[in-house]
């Protein structure tokens, strides 16, 4: 690897853990469907597992998946976990209703955009997000004491892309005044999205699997944010 000059990083599942997790919402799912299953139980870990591998191979960003590809896969997960799934479309509905769009920020974005920063490497968000949601998440940036690190906040609804169009990694390139693609990293949680968009558009990706549903893919891949760092000297 070149020398790195710019550091991309997605949104939620990198710089921010959802609140409450995946796992504790399929717990909840599942105790209303008939299965006491807690959050920390390893049906959950096999059931969204299998979904996350799942949404890879069907290589459509989310907002793409029609209602009954999100159904199916959602029926997966759940057959993954042993659960009985009729019944589950309400159910599911409501409880990701429920959870709206929490989030936490990940314990070790401080210190590890601060370390970056200190390295003189520029940092952008590149995230699939809603235009509707842009204040709230540069709100909640600002709160968190990160927002100052970043040379450029670029989200799909704002500038009419998503991840992983080729289109949307040049903008950001762009906008942190950058031209060559090979010194730029992004750093994100999704195979489809993250990984083959910034790999497609002569980024270098670097997948965070923080509960390790894909260890066997050919990406430099990190389970905690902070093991980015040596990817950037």
């Amino acid at each position: 690897m070149g020398s790195i000059e710019g550091v991309l990083f997605d949104f939620g599942g990198t710089l921010y853990d959802y609140h409450p997790s995946n796992s504790v919402i399929w717990s909840r799912i599942a105790k209303r469907l008939g299965a006491d299953i807690s959050p920390e139980d390893p049906r959950i870990w096999r059931g969204m597992r299998r979904g996350s591998i799942e949404a890879a191979r069907r290589a459509k960003p989310f907002s793409k998946l029609s209602r009954e590809e999100i159904h199916a896969l959602n029926l997966l997960v759940l057959s993954a976990m042993g659960v009985d799934g009729r019944g589950a479309i309400e159910v599911i509905s409501e409880e990701y209703g429920r959870r709206g769009h929490g989030y936490l920020i990940n314990p070790e974005s401080r210190e590890t955009l601060d370390r970056i920063s200190s390295m003189g490497i520029k940092i952008g968000l590149l995230s699939n997000c809603p235009s509707e949601f842009g204040k709230t998440r540069r709100l909640t940036m600002k709160e968190d004491g990160i927002l100052r690190y970043f040379s450029a906040i670029l989200l799909s609804g704002e500038i009419g892309h998503e991840k992983p169009e080729r289109e949307v990694f040049e903008i950001a390139l762009d906008s942190l005044g950058l031209q060559d693609p090979s010194g730029v990293v992004h750093v994100g949680d999704s195979l489809f999205a993250d990984v083959m968009g910034a790999r497609n558009a002569g980024l270098t990706p670097v997948l965070i699997d923080s509960l390790g549903f894909h260890p066997s893919e050919e990406v430099a891949t990190i389970q905690r944010l902070s093991e980015v760092l040596p990817y950037l000297t």
